[in-house]
């Protein structure tokens, strides 16, 4: 059996990769693999003070350093958990990690800094849509569930991160991965797979 992965999906909110998360997790449990499915926020103390704050009217209120300290503590703690399940021979997947911290509270002359603390994925895969593309999903979204649109769900806040997203490349030299996810489902996980299945090699 190969050896476990870390696989991580990123880039903005709507952008389908909760969705992509969770068709490679049953992808790769047909192929006989031991799933481990994270997602930041976690379910830790902090995981659960962000989800509280996110949808609150306070959540204007805080500044980029108390945003960063929340979302860093929370993911020493989710990075526990991702190494103490790659120990038991489990593949991890996480919906989101260090790279929305850069893309919406750092500047890039931070972000070799910040990255060295954590544990490095196999994989990242940024999925990148429009940011009109991802606001009209996430309407859609919220009008099935009925939930309260998050803070950083904002065009402008979206157009941002997007322009950050694309430049992790040119910064980090993480194994990053940008696909178009303004695509059918699909059509977006073949190209997910294919990458998938050369790392399996």
């Amino acid at each position: 059996m190969a050896r476990p992965l870390f696989i991580v999906f990123d880039g903005i909110d709507g952008n389908g990769k909760t969705t992509q998360a969770n068709l490679l997790k049953e992808y790769l449990e047909r192929k006989g693999f031991e799933i481990f499915l994270t997602s930041e926020p976690s379910k830790s103390e902090y995981g659960r003070k962000i989800e509280n704050i996110l949808r609150r009217r306070e959540a204007a209120q805080l500044s980029k350093e108390k945003w960063l300290e929340l979302f860093t503590l929370d993911r020493k703690e989710n990075v526990r958990e991702i190494i103490g399940a790659l120990k038991e021979g489990k593949t991890v997947i996480c919906d989101r990690y260090y790279y929305s911290t850069l893309a919406y509270q750092l500047s890039e002359e931070q972000w070799q800094n910040y990255t060295a603390k954590f544990l490095k994925p196999d994989i990242a895969f940024i999925l990148d849509v429009p940011a009109e593309v991802a606001i009209e999903r996430i309407k859609k979204k919220y009008k099935e569930t009925g939930e309260k649109k998050s803070f950083f769900e904002k065009l402008k806040i979206l157009k941002e991160a997007r322009k950050k997203f694309l430049l992790l490349p040119n910064y980090l030299n993480d194994n990053i991965k940008i696909i178009d996810s303004n695509r059918p489902i699909k059509v977006v996980f073949e190209d997910i797979k294919k990458e998938i299945d050369l790392l399996l090699k």
